[in-house]
């Protein structure tokens, strides 16, 4: 719920794109990083109860990118192997053909992905459709988010109760892939995609968020953090871990003095800026929905 006095805009123009005052009034309410606490604990649990497979969806931003545009297309009817080869994700390279293909295969093969009419064998414009099991992976990734932001903008809380609609949530997804097609609000440049271009990277960062002292200047400033508590989040090894905080100590985003873990501020900001977006992203996207009906 909001705290003192701060409020958020009471309304939005549903039909508008993700404004830099959006998510200023996000990143600026009292309530954002207790919002993003409870966020990353929510994930962090949710994670730890999928199945392996279910997991695969959402282990890394590419792979949970292709899962979003597989959710937007099936909202407008025009999920096909060829309107998936042209989504976002493979157009600005975030993801090379060659593993959206393997993406595709592996979704069909384990019954996360079907063809509508059965096909054995479907071709590239046979229409598709993400099957239960994939929609509830989905359904998981919406919720946890729903519910943080109802933390900070409790106008989106009506959307809990629709969870169980799936015409609720196509519209909710399309709105999200209408936001993202108009606008570059999360570049693959920046340094946060230091975990979460990884196997079990946004994981790693969730539990980092989770080890920071409450009374810290920045969302993330040091911290004590366990290589196997990592590697156990993130469901990866530990040489796996190891290799992202080398990689964060050599391009200066991390430090450490032995016993702490220091994050780099350009990581933290960087940080804070993602999750304010994706908040103000769903924020006006389940405004939308909820508008429509």
């Amino acid at each position: 719920m909001p705290m003192g006095p701060f409020q958020l805009a009471a309304s939005l123009e549903t039909d508008g794109e993700v404004s830099a005052a959006d998510i200023g009034e996000i990143r600026d309410h009292p309530g954002f990083r207790a919002a993003v606490e409870a966020y990353a604990a929510a994930n962090l649990a949710r994670y730890s109860g999928l199945s392996l497979v279910e997991r695969w969806l959402i282990s890394d931003m590419g792979r949970a990118s292709l899962s979003g545009s597989v959710a937007v297309l099936d909202s407008q009817g025009l999920l096909t192997a060829a309107s998936f080869m042209n989504s976002p994700p493979i157009r600005s390279g975030e993801v090379s053909r060659g593993r959206a293909r393997l993406y595709l295969h592996r979704a069909m093969a384990n019954g996360l992905i079907a063809a509508v009419a059965g096909d054995a064998t479907p071709g590239r414009n046979t229409p598709l459709a993400p099957t239960p099991r994939f929609r509830a992976v989905m359904t998981g990734v919406l919720s946890v988010g729903l519910l943080a932001v109802s933390r900070i903008a409790p106008e989106v809380a009506p959307a809990l109760s629709r969870l169980e609609d799936v015409g609720f949530l196509r519209r909710a997804s399309f709105h999200v892939g209408r936001l993202l097609a108009a606008q570059n609000l999360f570049p693959l440049d920046l340094p946060v995609r230091l975990f979460q271009g990884r196997d079990g990277g946004t994981r790693m960062l969730e539990v980092l968020i989770q080890q920071q002292a409450p009374d810290r200047v920045r969302l993330l400033g040091r911290c004590r953090a366990s290589r196997s508590a990592l590697a156990r989040a993130g469901f990866v090894s530990r040489a796996h871990v190891i290799q992202t905080l080398r990689d964060g100590l050599a391009a200066g985003l991390l430090e450490t003095d032995g016993r702490w873990l220091i994050i780099a501020p350009a990581l933290s900001d960087d940080a804070t800026r993602y999750y304010a977006t994706l908040f103000a992203v769903t924020r006006r996207a389940t405004l939308a929905a909820l508008s429509d009906t």
